[in-house]
């Protein structure tokens, strides 16, 4: 197969065309080569050559091949870890300029990501009504009103929601409560990767798709990037692989654990689902341990997704999950039925935090967005093109690393499926004990 191809999809059978692109043949020069056509790489670049640099990004695949052209395209505003969390994690107090400059990075990312959209013109569905997030189980509760409490103080635009509007604006009554975080939305996730392309290319960048980093050395005093059938010279190398990150640079990839998200979308819902689903658009994710998330499309599907198991390209037991799953938060509506079926990967780190790496002299990496990655890959890449361009660490939102190896890496596929059973398991028992009212019928 040619890696160059995308998988099916409902994003890859309804996006905008993706602008010309080839693979990389022969030696080429550049001030910075970023590796990864998604998100962070193509944001990176666009912030560098606005600048007057010359570069260059190189893809193993497609534009959007990666996770930008595979996940649910919800942009949400939020971290998973609390403010505190975040201080604790970094041994200083929530109130000093580390902690505030993150807080400010993640809260803004997703307004960030809706004005870039409108500066460069992108074409992708983007809607900004707001993010829900919904209470499984009143045994969830303290750790979601932590990370509310906590974000609001931290200026987030949150609102608590009662069990009625938590009914009224999603259409289920499985949720006990949730906030509204207004600052949330949605995009075509595969149209978004290649409209910021498109602005990659018009600022002057190059793109070279179908095109694999096979080794990484120093060349005197620039760094080489041999590919598959060429090699690029640059003095600087951002690596915007995230949770599809090989070998190219020993350690990077034992740095975080990829898990694979499934999504499915419907057909087209009835006029009585389109008014009782989703009625204002919002995009919503709620508490359980192996999530559930769900949104409307531009086409008026449903997309819905969970954690999967079965690898990128999902089988019968990641449809049978969603199918449960759509029954469950909605069964007053037996007949929802899967058209399109498809996966992707997310790159979970143990401090749940996205993560910068500076891996050598003029190398760096950014990774570890922990399925939050449209608005806050996006951000990252301007992280990574400011780094280039200044050198200067405080200047940034995220502190700059040496990667940790996750001890026993090789296994974590076997170790991530023990899990996921598990979670599921405390997930059910939790909603055996803490029901909410049935839905109507």
């Amino acid at each position: 197969m040619n890696t160059a191809e995308l998988p099916p999809s409902l994003w890859a059978a309804t996006a905008v065309d993706a602008p010309p692109s080839s693979s990389l043949e022969g030696s080429l020069s550049v001030d910075v080569v970023v590796v990864g056509a998604g998100f962070c790489g193509l944001r990176t670049a666009i912030e560098l050559a606005s600048a007057g640099v010359s570069a260059c990004v190189i893809d193993v695949g497609a534009i959007g091949w990666g996770a930008s052209g595979r996940n649910g395209g919800q942009v949400n505003p939020i971290g998973h870890e609390s403010p505190s969390g975040v201080a604790r994690r970094w041994g200083v107090a929530v109130e000093s300029e580390r902690v505030q400059r993150y807080l400010r990075f993640t809260i803004g990312a997703a307004d960030g990501l809706f004005d870039l959209v409108r500066r460069l013109g992108i074409e992708c569905d983007a809607e900004q009504n707001g993010w829900i997030r919904g209470l499984h189980s009143e045994a969830a509760g303290r750790e979601f009103e932590g990370l509310f409490d906590g974000w609001q103080r931290a200026g987030a635009d949150l609102r608590l929601l009662e069990r009625d509007e938590i009914e009224g604006l999603s259409g289920t009554r499985c949720y006990f409560r949730g906030w509204l975080a207004a600052r949330g939305g949605s995009v075509q996730p595969l149209s978004y990767a290649r409209g910021l392309a498109r602005a990659a290319l018009a600022a002057g960048a190059n793109i070279f798709t179908d095109t694999r980093g096979s080794d990484l050395v120093r060349s005197g005093d620039r760094w080489l990037l041999s590919t598959d059938r060429g090699k690029v010279f640059a003095d600087s190398v951002v690596l915007c692989t995230n949770a599809y990150t090989d070998g190219l640079f020993p350690g990077l990839r034992e740095s975080i654990v990829p898990v694979v998200s499934v999504q499915s979308a419907t057909g087209t819902l009835t006029e009585a689902q389109m008014a009782e689903i989703l009625p204002k658009r919002q995009t919503f994710s709620d508490t359980r341990r192996v999530i559930f998330y769900f949104r409307k499309t531009a086409d008026n599907r449903l997309v819905f997704g969970s954690a999967g198991r079965e690898g990128d390209l999902p089988g019968a037991a990641d449809r049978r999950r969603l199918l449960e799953g759509l029954r469950t938060v909605y069964p007053q509506f037996p007949d929802l039925d899967i058209e399109y079926l498809w996966g992707g990967r997310i790159a979970l780190t143990l401090d749940h935090l996205p993560h910068i790496h500076e891996l050598a002299p003029g190398i760096i990496a950014g990774l570890g967005c922990n399925g939050r990655g449209v608005a806050m890959a996006t951000a990252m890449g301007a992280e990574l093109a400011d780094w280039v361009l200044h050198r200067d660490a405080d200047r940034l939102a995220l502190p700059i690393t040496r990667p940790r190896r996750i001890p026993l890496h090789r296994f974590h596929s076997i170790g991530v499926r023990a899990l996921l059973g598990w979670r599921e398991m405390l997930d059910r028992r939790e909603a055996r004990s803490s029901s909410p009212p049935r839905n109507r019928r």
